[in-house]
């Protein structure tokens, strides 16, 4: 059998010119895949409105206040409790908020029942899986401010709330030179380590009646 080195040359420039197509339309897809990827899972807007319409969580109506305790010895600011009505819905709101040498670089709350708060067997704390036993997600309003929105009705009279943070102390031009765990104070975990929790009681807040909402 002759082969035709002309119909060859030819055959083979068809097939290199019909791979680089197919490559530029494979590079083309990926990189919009890649895009969607991104805009999916890694774009997001920092909230800068407070959601019940005050002028900030950081204000004089919260029913409870605790320290945020950083690293055991630093007092990084504090964590608000309230409860307000919208729409005739009342709501739970749990805020973080550090003074202005700290900011919040990461938050895990744990709000209901003492019992279902997940621990490990030595009685440590879990944070890394609050939020996967909860349906709640936090709002982040700055670095130096987050809130967390509940409605009131998932919560007993009374329960227990352990706020975690992740902080990192900052200098007067804004620059990390500081990394430390956070807790809102109160009583320490059956475990060894310094995590703590704190009560809560719905009906602290004046003029709350927990069983008109029943």
């Amino acid at each position: 059998m002759t082969i035709n080195p002309s119909k060859t040359i030819n055959m083979l420039k068809k097939i290199t010119f019909l791979a680089i197509l197919a490559f530029m339309s494979f590079s083309c897809q990926t990189d919009n895949e890649f895009d969607q990827l991104q805009q999916n899972n890694f774009d997001f807007t920092v909230l800068t409105k407070d959601l019940t319409g005050l002028s900030s969580r950081n204000s004089t109506t919260a029913c409870y206040s605790t320290p945020l305790i950083a690293g055991q010895n630093y007092d990084a600011g504090r964590i608000d409790v309230e409860i307000v009505n919208e729409s005739g819905t009342d709501y739970v709101y749990i805020t973080y908020i550090t003074n202005n040498e700290w900011i919040i670089k990461l938050t895990h709350l744990y709000a209901g029942d003492r019992d279902g708060i997940p621990e490990t067997k030595k009685g440590n704390p879990k944070p890394g899986v609050f939020e996967k036993r909860m349906d709640y997600e936090a709002n982040v309003i700055s670095d130096f401010e987050v809130e967390y929105k509940i409605p009131a009705s998932a919560f007993e009279t009374c329960f227990a709330i352990a706020a975690h943070a992740e902080l990192a102390k900052i200098d007067d031009k804004g620059n990390e030179i500081q990394r430390e765990t956070g807790w809102g104070q109160g009583d320490q975990f059956e475990g060894d380590s310094w995590a703590m929790l704190f009560d809560f009681c719905k009906t602290d807040c004046p003029g709350y009646n927990d069983d008109a909402t029943k």
